[in-house]
């Protein structure tokens, strides 16, 4: 028998057990699957296999992911989540060029190395979003959702409307100039870190824009 309380709603503002638990295993899963992919290669990949090596049977696997390609999206959406979170939460005084620069750069080095993600893992699976048409709609899922997420927090910074028109375009570039600079580094044409790829595209978009 179900009591009251067994049916009570969890509090405002804080996901079910259940959804933590979810995410958490998607996570660990999209960790497995990035390993397999860097050490034998997208293709040569299969469910099987990323089933196999996370411990899960492939009924398990297809509750969790709609398919192979669908596996990488949480480690895909684990910076630019954290970039939103700490670009929220930058001084309110910093300016939003300066502020989207040292959220990024803030952000995903501590979500890096919470999930223990290594650039040596980092930069192939990025190559791979990037490059293989399956994964690439993924990648840009991630970017899209990451825009959305963007417009409410500049329009904060700005004191603007999010329907404001030049938020959204903010959003648009600044998430734009993020993921360019993102798929330069994982080509290795970019020296140092994502983080300073990023540094020199918002630079870019700031100072020498065709527009």
């Amino acid at each position: 028998m179900t009591s009251d309380r067994d049916r009570t709603a969890p509090a405002p503002g804080r996901p079910a057990l259940s959804a933590t638990r979810r995410a958490a295993t998607r996570r660990e899963v999209a960790m497995v699957a990035a390993h397999l992919f860097a050490e034998n290669g997208y293709t040569a990949t299969t469910v099987d296999d990323i089933a196999a090596a996370a411990g899960m049977g492939l009924r398990t696997f297809y509750r969790y992911f709609a398919g192979k390609e669908d596996v990488v999206a949480p480690l895909l959406a684990i910076g630019t989540q954290a970039w939103s979170d700490e670009l929220a939460s930058c001084p309110p005084e910093l300016p939003l060029r300066e502020a989207l620069g040292h959220s990024y750069r803030t952000a995903t080095a501590a979500a890096l190395a919470d999930e223990g993600i290594a650039e040596s893992l980092l930069r192939p699976l990025l190559r791979a979003a990037t490059e293989l048409p399956a994964l690439r709609a993924t990648w840009l899922r991630v970017q899209h959702d990451c825009e959305l997420r963007l417009i409410p927090i500049i329009a904060a910074r700005t004191g603007r409307s999010p329907d404001d028109l030049d938020v959204a375009l903010a959003a648009a570039m600044a998430n734009t100039a993020v993921r360019l600079a993102n798929e330069l580094w994982a080509t290795g044409n970019h020296p140092g870190s994502p983080a300073d790829a990023v540094d020199a595209c918002l630079a870019r978009l700031a100072a020498h824009s065709l527009l």
